[in-house]
């Protein structure tokens, strides 16, 4: 999953970043991602699951900054996070792979 940003859109003050989820996606090819964007991977560690927000997956923004403290120096300058869709399903706890036409059964 592929987010886009504009240029001083994503608010790294802020400790967490809630995203709706809603399925099906579409598949994200590397070469589909603009070169001069910067960008920034969610890891798994970094998602979050609220009870209060069920239909939303969190982000926890304080540990991609703490990872990434060199880079976010100038934090305006990401445009894009990027989440593994397993990482996702791992996080919920659910099987949504069967929803992409581009899985395999």
């Amino acid at each position: 999953m592929a987010l886009h940003f504009r240029p001083n859109e994503l608010d790294f003050s802020k400790s967490t970043l809630y995203i709706p989820i809603s399925a099906p996606f579409q598949q994200l090819h590397i070469e589909e991602i603009p070169e001069l964007e910067a960008g920034i991977t969610v890891l798994l560690e970094d998602l979050i699951v609220n009870p209060a927000r069920p239909a939303s997956i969190g982000i926890s923004l304080s540990r991609i900054k703490q990872r990434h403290h060199l880079l976010l120096q100038s934090p305006a300058t990401i445009q894009q996070l990027w989440i593994r869709m397993t990482d996702i399903e791992e996080v919920l706890q659910m099987e949504i792979r069967s929803l992409y036409s581009w899985s395999s059964k």
